[in-house]
């Protein structure tokens, strides 16, 4: 799951920068996908949400990473 969080996390930070301008268009690709599945994806956009740094000061994952993943969240509890 490691590996999807990151992949997650990297396809939204791609999204939001407008200097990514060759893989932009496939980060929101992926990104669409997931949010059509967030029925099976929430338990990923959860992690990126809560999860703390490896101290337990901080969050682990950038900010722009755990306001997409709390928009996934609020869509998949709204459709419950």
């Amino acid at each position: 799951m490691e590996q999807e969080i990151d992949r997650f996390v990297q396809a939204i930070l791609i999204a939001v920068d407008p200097s990514q301008v060759a893989l932009h268009q496939q980060a929101l690709e992926y990104l669409s996908n997931v949010q059509q599945n967030v029925h099976e994806t929430w338990r990923l956009a959860l992690t990126v949400f809560v999860e703390r740094d490896s101290q337990g000061q901080g969050r682990k994952y950038p900010p722009q990473a755990r306001f997409s993943s709390l928009r996934m969240l609020d869509e998949f509890f709204d459709n419950r």
